[in-house]
């Protein structure tokens, strides 16, 4: 990896001691794969000399909504009187209720529900499904006016029930009779960013990414498609602008046994196969250089 290094706590640390010390493995194996012939087109630049390493900020919670597209408007979350604008709301103000959570995170996402494509409620945002990451714990048949009631009950029951390593979730709220809580059998998601309309680079990138995981998934029968809610698979899944453009492709993973939450940049379709051998398969090892973020959170087997 070379010899980067940062300083912390006022001492120089080089950064696999750094990885070590988050509770994450360093991949003895190369982050490249020799056989794989996709490219992103030469048309396209990025940022390869930045400093990676924490450059973006820590979360406790990442807040899914799906939508059943590949782009959003600029300002995915900005549209007024919808469900997602809402439930960004909510994020934008709730931090300091859940202290033991700290700063959440809302993006869109290429993701569906079952009821989105059927159910005009759906369809106009009046109501919603979100994914509660790392909780892996959907919230299900949501209106905007419930938006802020249900997501105060449901995450403080998930802060609760982590605080005091209860192996089971609260699968219903008499007060909200309508709402369902799912949990969800997947032992990873993946996020690309694909937010176009914001920038091409995530635009281009992200279906050649998600192209080239897809068909290694299948190989290893771990691929989940819309609707197939087998256990233990992976979804891979476009979101909205999460920042760093320049450092495309972004890759988000949360790996449900372990906790751990896995953000890295720069990355290319010769990276994928590695990404799934190392960061998933073999639960969380990764490379310093492309690291933008990891996290290790509590893990709840539900």
């Amino acid at each position: 990896m070379g010899l980067l290094q940062k300083i912390f706590h006022g001492q120089t640390k080089n950064i696999d001691s750094l990885v070590l010390e988050k509770g994450f493995e360093v991949s003895s194996c190369s982050s490249e794969c020799s056989s794989c012939t996709s490219n992103f087109p030469k048309s396209l630049s990025f940022d390869n000399d930045a400093y990676l390493w924490e450059s973006t900020k820590p979360y406790g919670l990442h807040i899914v909504v799906p939508t059943g597209k590949t782009d959003w408007p600029h300002d995915a979350c900005g549209v007024s009187g919808t469900f997602s604008k809402q439930v960004s709301e909510w994020g934008g103000h709730s931090s300091g209720k859940f202290p033991e959570i700290g700063s959440i995170k809302v993006t869109v996402s290429s993701l569906s529900s079952d009821d989105l494509l059927t159910n005009d409620e759906y369809c106009n945002e009046k109501r919603g499904d979100v994914l509660l990451l790392p909780f892996f714990v959907w919230v299900r048949n949501v209106s905007i006016a419930q938006v802020n009631p249900v997501l105060d009950a449901v995450v403080a029951s998930l802060v609760a029930s982590r605080k005091n390593s209860v192996k089971e979730i609260q699968l219903s709220y008499p007060q909200f009779p309508s709402v369902k809580i799912e949990v969800d059998s997947n032992q990873s998601y993946v996020f690309f960013c694909s937010h176009k309309s914001r920038d091409k680079r995530c635009g281009v990138t992200a279906p050649i990414m998600k192209k080239e995981m897809d068909i290694y998934l299948r190989d290893l029968g771990l691929y989940r498609d819309v609707g197939d809610n087998t256990p233990g698979g992976v979804k891979v899944a476009f979101i909205n602008h999460i920042g760093g453009h320049k450092y495309a492709a972004n890759v988000i993973i949360y790996l449900r046994k372990s906790g751990k939450n896995i953000w890295l940049a720069r990355c290319k379709p010769n990276n994928v196969r590695p990404i799934v051998d190392e960061c998933i398969v073999n639960d969380g090892k990764v490379w310093p250089e492309k690291i933008r973020l990891i996290q290790k959170f509590d893990s709840i087997e539900w």
